[in-house]
């Protein structure tokens, strides 16, 4: 084989190549389900890949930038369609994967992690309990001695 990963006779088919996966769950409500890292090859990695869910079903968007008149243009993507198809399988095999692991846990996905924070933010309103004065002053003290 060459540089380019091309077969040098039509003989040969290329190694298949290693795609690694990993999902971040989105925290917030919309159709943005998770991101997704990938790294291929084990030497190339690719970050901000979106799991998308639209009208048509879930699926895998690559990233994109915005040019001036507002048109969005994707950053790098698969060059072939057995590219393209390895590489969403990967993603939205271990989207799934991850989704029932949370479920396995007993985690609720997305109305989870709000009520948390909704919670943690209550918690937070509550008053501290008030701190012991008394023993305050010596801990700064030794803190001091020790510098």
């Amino acid at each position: 084989m060459n540089e380019t990963n091309h077969p040098t006779n039509g003989a040969e088919k290329p190694a298949p190549l290693d795609v690694s996966v990993k999902i971040t769950p989105s925290k917030e409500d919309g159709n943005l389900l998770a991101f997704a890292s990938v790294t291929l090859g084990g030497c190339f990695a690719v970050r901000g890949i979106r799991v998308v869910n639209s009208e048509k079903g879930v699926f895998v968007a690559m990233p994109d930038r915005q040019n001036n008149k507002g048109e969005h243009f994707d950053v790098c993507f698969p060059t072939t369609a057995e590219m393209r198809k390895v590489l969403h399988t990967a993603v939205l095999g271990e989207y799934q994967k991850v989704m029932e692991q949370l479920a396995s846990r007993g985690e609720q996905t997305r109305a989870s992690v709000l009520d948390a924070l909704k919670n943690a933010a209550k918690t937070a309103e509550r008053p501290a309990p008030a701190p012991d004065k008394a023993n305050a002053p010596q801990q700064r003290k030794a803190d001091k001695g020790a510098r």
